[in-house]
């Protein structure tokens, strides 16, 4: 059989199971020329149909647009990022938990001209913190079409070795990584309410290493608080963050945050009449 027609099969292979929910045989003595002839575009299908059969395991979740969603809440969506990059049979896993509040997006739009999640927490951050997810794969993983053939071709070294799985095995991996991101957010953020939810950020935890800072406050996470700040009538947070006494880590993002500045006039004005700055 050639590798095109390995692939083929392959590829129904994992359709079926996905389809059937059981567990998908690793392939072993693959051909090495497999490589030259992947189709990416099957290859993201697959896994785009193992990630459907996964979001299936989990009340209120779906998979669309390359990410798990949860749109239970009315305020805001929540999300499980795998981070997935799509490149000749390849992609790496590098999950991370966002939650997007409706309305701060849409301030941001109308403040700085782009709507960007309201929270992003990055699992490499929190690697120490995960229970369901492998040691090994804590930090990330690579996932490939033919992992036999891959790590030949590749010449890996043996820690990328351990970091690289076949499709045919990433199933169970994707369960943990939701298992592991429903479980930060929902320990981490306070999803009672739309009010609630924004008075508690951005979440506290620790993070894995002291070279892994924590980064709620940094660049355009700390844009995004101003954002969030706004929205609840603390105006006041925004000039104080933009001020020399607040101190961070690395550059203010001084463009954005002049514009939320310029913007609180009539941000102020608008909230003392309604309540509300959108």
């Amino acid at each position: 059989m050639n590798s095109r027609s390995t692939l083929a099969q392959k590829s129904l292979t994992i359709r079926c199971a996905v389809a059937l929910k059981i567990a998908i045989p690793s392939r072993t003595h693959r051909n090495s020329s497999t490589l030259r002839t992947l189709d990416v575009s099957t290859f993201k299908n697959d896994v785009y149909d193992i990630c459907d059969a996964v979001a299936n395991e989990f009340s209120g979740w779906t998979f669309a647009s390359g990410q798990f969603k949860n749109k239970s809440l009315k305020h805001s969506d929540l999300i499980v990022h795998p981070g997935f990059g799509f490149e000749r049979g390849t992609t790496p896993l590098q999950p991370s938990v966002t939650v997007n509040n409706k309305r701060a997006i849409k301030l941001s739009k109308q403040l700085l001209g782009v709507g960007r999640a309201t929270s992003i927490v990055n699992f490499q951050v929190i690697a120490h913190a995960l229970v369901h997810t492998p040691e090994n794969f804590r930090l990330g993983a690579l996932i490939v079409e033919e992992r036999d053939a891959f790590l030949t071709a590749a010449k890996t070294t043996p820690a990328v070795q351990q970091r690289t799985l076949d499709i045919a095995d990433a199933y169970p991996l994707l369960v943990a990584t939701m298992k592991d991101g429903i479980a930060f957010i929902e320990t981490h953020y306070a999803l009672l309410s739309e009010e609630a939810l924004l008075k508690a950020l951005p979440p506290v935890y620790t993070t894995r290493h002291e070279n892994s800072p924590y980064d709620q406050m940094e660049k355009q996470k700390g844009v995004d608080m101003c954002i969030v700040r706004t929205l609840l009538g603390d105006f006041e947070f925004v000039e104080r963050y933009l001020s020399d006494d607040f101190k961070t880590i690395f550059p203010k993002r001084m463009d954005e945050l002049n514009k939320i500045i310029d913007a609180l006039p009539r941000l102020k004005r608008l909230y003392s009449g309604t309540g509300v700055t959108i």
